[in-house]
């Protein structure tokens, strides 16, 4: 039997290959402060991600920018706030982590914010996250919010999705 080899997202590429210039990931940096933001607009122009329906893409850069450690496979956004939460700290991670639950389908422009102070800390801890899966759920994130956040969930108390999903149901 053929066993694919992961790849990454066409965006995912290109990012990896810009962000190669470290002017490029600097700039990248600036949109998370309005009165810099500009700064970044080049290369998420570039990257195609300036549209309004592509907010998804142009907040995968920007937080890939914060924390440029990825890894195909590497950790889900649950899995990495897991990470953080060792030992005294799960509790305080848990609080956050329920707040970043909190938001729904409308707010990825907030969520965007929640998730900016999340990926300083991954950086600091040096989690790898696989940014394909981040960018997926960011794109169908006004769709699917609920369904994202179960996901989450589940990488976050361990629990197999299936049995979660059968729960609701």
């Amino acid at each position: 039997m053929k066993t694919e080899t992961p790849k990454n997202e066409l965006l995912i590429e290109q990012l990896l290959g810009t962000c190669r210039d470290r002017g490029n990931l600097a700039a990248l940096r600036r949109y998370w402060s309005p009165a810099t933001r500009h700064y970044a607009y080049p290369i998420l122009g570039r990257l195609g991600a300036l549209e309004a329906h592509r907010l998804g893409d142009a907040l995968t850069a920007a937080l890939y920018a914060k924390n440029p450690s990825h890894q195909l496979g590497g950790a889900t956004l649950g899995k990495a706030c897991l990470s953080l939460g060792k030992g005294d700290a799960l509790e305080s991670m848990e609080r956050h982590f329920r707040r970043l639950l909190a938001f729904d389908a409308s707010e990825l422009d907030a969520l965007g914010d929640q998730l900016h102070r999340l990926f300083i800390r991954f950086a600091g801890d040096g989690i790898a996250l696989d940014y394909n899966r981040l960018l997926w759920d960011l794109r169908k994130w006004n769709k699917s919010a609920e369904d994202i956040k179960a996901r989450w969930a589940c990488d976050f108390w361990q629990a197999p999705l299936e049995a979660a999903q059968g729960a609701t149901q």
